[in-house]
């Protein structure tokens, strides 16, 4: 339902706009009539254009006004937005992937640090995402030591955690999958938990990435689904192994 009034708002917005500005301009014509009737017709015109002038700017100012209302309102109705969501959450996605790719990257800490710095207004020097989650995890992956480990998203789960106007915050969690050559990689899977807000505009406004630590890492695998065997699995089964 409250979705549904914000769409009928939204839709009514120019005609609620318009009916209200006009019957502003049409009362302080009455009310100006009497006065212009009193003189002269010459002397009635010249004030009626003068007054026309002054009416059209007090309608201007009028209905910017209540547009500034009108968008108020609907910043303060409950529901939420689900396609501005869908952005939110592809905006986060791309983030998370610009942080996690220094896994494989052969730059130094300092290096990665200043690179996503300049490319993230969100991320300052203060930031926890760079001075706490990329050395950490640069350093679990063997980044900048020439053995790093390439991964790529498996899973990708978002959560609105709040909605205090246009401003919107999340939380989530990712698993990334180890990736190699010849696909024979022993690193294990990583999760990573963030938490980031977007402002009115859409934009990411802050973003926070957290690595999970083994044992939480180990916890989140073991809620995994098994995953079912491929083809290339099962076509050329090896020896078995039992113990």
């Amino acid at each position: 339902m409250i979705e549904d009034v914000k769409d009928w708002v939204r839709a009514r917005a120019g005609k609620v706009l318009v009916c209200s500005t006009g019957t502003l301009l049409a009362l302080s014509l009455l009310s100006l009539a009497p006065a212009l009737l009193a003189d002269g017709s010459a002397d009635a015109d010249a004030k009626a254009d003068q007054l026309i002038v002054q009416l059209q700017g007090k309608q201007e100012d009028a209905q910017a006004a209540l547009e500034t209302k009108h968008a108020r309102l609907l910043a303060a109705l409950p529901g939420m937005d689900a396609e501005r969501a869908d952005r939110d959450r592809a905006a986060a996605r791309s983030v998370l992937l610009s942080l996690t790719d220094s896994s494989a990257a052969s730059r130094t800490v300092k290096e990665t640090q200043a690179a996503l710095d300049a490319r993230y207004g969100f991320l300052g020097t203060s930031s926890r995402t760079l001075t706490e989650f990329i050395p950490e995890w640069m350093a679990a992956t063997g980044a900048g030591k020439g053995a790093g480990t390439a991964y790529q998203l498996a899973d990708f789960d978002v959560d609105v955690a709040a909605v205090k106007g246009l401003d919107y915050s999340y939380i989530g969690v990712a698993r990334l999958d180890p990736v190699s050559a010849d696909g024979k990689s022993t690193a294990k899977s990583e999760y990573v938990v963030f938490t980031f807000a977007t402002g009115q505009d859409g934009t990411v406004a802050s973003f926070e990435a957290y690595r999970a630590s083994g044992r939480t890492r180990d916890q989140l695998a073991a809620q995994r689904p098994p995953a079912s065997a491929s083809p290339a699995d099962t076509a050329s089964p090896g020896p078995s192994h039992s113990g």
